[in-house]
């Protein structure tokens, strides 16, 4: 009876012992800077702040030595941030996060510092929008009324020129997959 306690304590000891060794994942240091690759396609148009994407680790993430997360582990992408372009200037932007990595058995919370990404700026669609409908209006005005038809044509033009530019949103931000980004660890 007594070695059967025995046993069973050290059946139990062990096994504490083991369980204690393997239920901590390895933590990421402040600091350290991983690459990742998407595998979903992120639209700006499609998305909101707090959607998530998958991906996986590019390069394997070690410290001290010590593996931590291999290439190719799974991670996960959140937007935290969504800017859209003004009505005239601009460019819509996106702001994300790693905010998991899976290490080991578990998908782990960290805190990356955000990675900005910015779509193409409306500045120079306003400006030829504006200039090509001043040009525009200032000849319609020019055969229609002369040299005072030709300026009040160009004011006219270039209004509906800039009212085009504000009708318009810029263009859509779009992340493909396979696109390889760079994060630090917070």
């Amino acid at each position: 009876m007594r070695k059967g306690l025995v046993r069973t304590f050290l059946v139990l000891a062990s096994a504490t012992v083991l369980l204690a060794q393997t239920s901590e994942p390895a933590a990421i240091p402040k600091g350290t800077q991983i690459t990742i690759r998407t595998l979903d396609s992120i639209h700006s148009k499609q998305s909101e702040v707090g959607q998530k994407y998958r991906c996986t680790l590019d390069a394997a993430i070690s410290a001290a030595g010590k593996s931590i997360a291999p290439k190719g582990a799974d991670c996960v992408l959140q937007i935290v941030e969504m800017k859209s372009a003004g009505k005239l200037t601009g460019s819509n932007e996106l702001k994300l996060v790693v905010s998991e990595i899976r290490i080991g058995a578990d998908l782990v919370a960290v805190t990356s510092e955000p990675t900005e990404i910015k779509g193409k700026g409306k500045g120079k669609s306003t400006g030829l929008r504006t200039g090509i409908g001043a040009a525009a209006g200032a000849g319609i005005g020019g055969l229609l009324g002369g040299g005072k038809g030709a300026a009040i044509g160009s004011g006219v033009g270039a209004g509906a020129g800039a009212a085009s530019a504000a009708m318009t949103q810029g263009p859509e931000i779009k992340v493909a997959p396979e696109t390889v980004l760079t994060f630090l660890i917070q």
